[in-house]
């Protein structure tokens, strides 16, 4: 039923905003489907899919507190925001180890399950494209400072979101 109404949310989404319903390619529906957390964020095929394409580089990760970071080369587009990096933790141990180029664990208390992006857009700026896009309910928690050196925002879904 959650994926019924997910795919249902992201069709009215995406026939709210002009002339995108068709233009939204593979990537950043996935995006957006994170982004709107509605579930728990879940990373691996949006890291997987951007690795595969030389997007990111794994053994660049600028991680910190068990979020891995990387860089996004050329940046990534989705409805009309360029994400710069992306960072991800995740929490599940066998996911950890069977893909430790995206995950590493720190020492200290787990950050949660976490997927976030950062951008080179304000926190303003981007909370307003958030709250456009996926309502007023999580946009106090998804928006905050930029997560890398020289970002200016960043856009999350994190496990205590929910």
């Amino acid at each position: 039923m959650s994926f019924r109404i997910d795919a249902l949310c992201l069709c009215l989404l995406t026939a709210a905003i002009p002339g995108t319903a068709s233009a939204l390619d593979r990537m950043e529906r996935l995006v957006l489907e994170e982004l709107a957390c509605t579930d728990l964020p879940h990373s691996l095929i949006i890291l997987s899919q951007l690795r595969d394409e030389g997007r990111i580089d794994t053994a660049q990760n600028l991680g910190y507190d068990s979020l891995s970071c990387f860089q996004i080369a050329g940046g990534l587009a989705v409805q009309g925001i360029t994400f710069t990096s992306v960072c991800a933790y995740e929490e599940d141990a066998a996911l950890q180890a069977a893909h430790p180029e995206f995950y590493y664990r720190g020492p200290g208390t787990s950050p949660g399950q976490t997927l976030s992006f950062g951008t080179l857009t304000d926190p303003d700026a981007l909370s307003d494209w958030y709250l456009a896009l996926f309502g007023p309910e999580l946009v106090a928690s998804a928006i905050s400072d930029g997560q890398t050196p020289g970002e200016a925002g960043s856009v999350s879904c994190n496990s205590w979101m929910h």
